[in-house]
């Protein structure tokens, strides 16, 4: 039955993480204002995604106009793992820093919404060099009985 159902890869669990995260601090701020709410869950996520996209679309942006600046050729991301990463883990402390910085736990999709936008545009840097780490890492994982 394993063999049917393919394992989740980095950038997949990153993004669950991330939709996961958001919607919880969606449903948390909801909850603090009017009672216990479910529905403020998928504003929650879709605000987070929203931050980390365009925080990987101002990463790479970026990456692009310092490459151009030192003659390069632009970067062209394939697998985006590392942006993904980066914004599941800026959701996960931008969230967590809200709530520690807040006295009454409001404005934690804010927290998450930065979070995304920050993490995001710091893991596309390095965008080129994670893949190959994480295809190492799993040769690596699969070489062990």
């Amino acid at each position: 039955m394993k063999e049917f159902i393919p394992r989740p890869d980095t950038k997949e669990k990153s993004f669950h993480g991330l939709l996961i995260v958001g919607g919880l601090a969606g449903i948390i701020e909801g909850s603090v204002r009017y009672g216990l709410t479910l529905h403020t869950a998928f504003p929650g996520m879709l605000l987070t995604l929203l931050g980390a996209f365009f925080g990987g679309f101002t990463g790479f942006f970026l990456k692009d106009c310092f490459r151009a600046v030192r003659g390069m050729k632009p970067y062209r991301g394939v697998n985006n793992d590392g942006w993904m990463m980066g914004g599941f883990m800026g959701t996960l402390v931008g969230t967590l820093f809200q709530v520690a910085v807040s006295p009454d736990g409001t404005n934690l999709i804010i927290g998450s919404i930065v979070g995304a936008y920050i993490g995001a545009a710091c893991g596309a840097m390095p965008d080129e060099f994670v893949t190959p780490i994480l295809g190492r890492m799993e040769e690596k994982a699969s070489d062990r009985p």
